[in-house]
């Protein structure tokens, strides 16, 4: 029998609450299923590509409880067997995969009908490979940000109080927090972006976000016009803004207002690669990745989601 393999954030209080609930209503419901705890960070990795090599022809789905980080590293575990359903149970801080696609999955009862429709998708996915030090390559969903955000992301998942703002339910303003203490260190530098072979130079840029769905951030619109079944993928430079600028920026990103101001710039590629003066952070669905330089390619209907 075909069952759901559950992978449960244990580091998010909030993603163990949900799927205590689910558990219980799901063996009075007779749903078969197993889970598996994450230990330590890419431990969702590890635990979802020996599911899917071991289980194979027991799977139903794959199901992350957690937020993008989770789902990131169970989907990053899943390469080698793409045609297997990822799916996701939202308990996490950002949870901007799930907005856009499960969006209505919220509360116990929509949760249960969820799991019990049969419901596949084949959505995008991009590539990212650290140009000249890693042949490891790494999948992302959602997207890709590199320079102010990817140094937001990295020390926001080091941050102490990430845990706390989890228990709140205000996981969002983890990452308010940390824009601010970065914002204290972070300079701005020259980067140039390569798009499908033409390359565009940039001065004083902020951040280069490349988008395969429109949200990052905790419901920030960074691409608005990102579609993940387009075989496209968007990306957002914001580049010659004084500080106080930028933080007017920030207010507008939450409707995708900021697109209409100088200083954004925005693109359409299938190939992407970014080289900067000075090494800068890069994040994916989130999760701190590395830095510069970077190439990024999109993967169209590479995924298999349930939603």
């Amino acid at each position: 029998m075909k069952k759901y393999f559950f992978i449960i954030n244990a580091n998010n209080t909030k993603a163990i609450h949900t799927f205590d609930q689910l558990k219980k209503a799901m063996d009075e419901e007779k749903i078969s299923y197993r889970t598996f705890y994450t230990e330590f960070s890419g431990h969702a990795t590890e635990i979802a590509k020996k599911i899917t090599y071991i289980n194979k022809e027991d799977i139903k789905a794959v199901i992350a409880v957690g937020g993008d980080g989770t789902i990131h590293e169970v989907l990053n575990g899943m390469r080698e067997n793409p045609s297997k359903p990822l799916g996701f149970i939202s308990g996490g801080s950002g949870n901007d995969i799930v907005r856009v696609l499960t969006k209505d999955v919220k509360g116990l009862k929509k949760q249960l009908l969820y799991l019990k429709r049969n419901r596949i998708v084949r959505t995008d996915s991009g590539n990212i490979e650290l140009v000249g030090r890693s042949n490891k390559i790494q999948s992302f969903i959602s997207a890709v940000g590199i320079g102010l955000d990817g140094e937001v992301a990295k020390f926001t998942n080091e941050a102490t109080y990430k845990k706390y703002f989890h228990r709140l339910k205000l996981g969002s303003l983890a990452y308010v927090i940390t824009l601010f203490k970065v914002l204290k260190f972070y300079v701005p530098d020259s980067m140039n972006v390569r798009i499908d072979g033409q390359e565009h130079a940039f001065n004083n840029v902020w951040l280069v976000a490349v988008g395969n769905m429109p949200y990052y951030g905790g419901g920030m619109k960074i691409c608005p016009s990102a579609k993940f079944k387009d075989g496209i993928l968007d990306v957002c430079v914001v580049h010659d803004l004084s500080l106080f600028k930028l933080l007017l920026l920030f207010v507008s990103v939450f409707w995708g207002g900021h697109v209409n101001v100088q200083g954004v710039s925005q693109f359409k590629g299938k190939e992407i690669e970014v080289t900067t003066r000075r090494s800068v952070a890069i994040h994916a669905d989130g999760e701190y990745r590395g830095t510069t330089p970077v190439r990024i390619n999109v993967q169209p209907e590479s995924v298999s989601v349930k939603i």
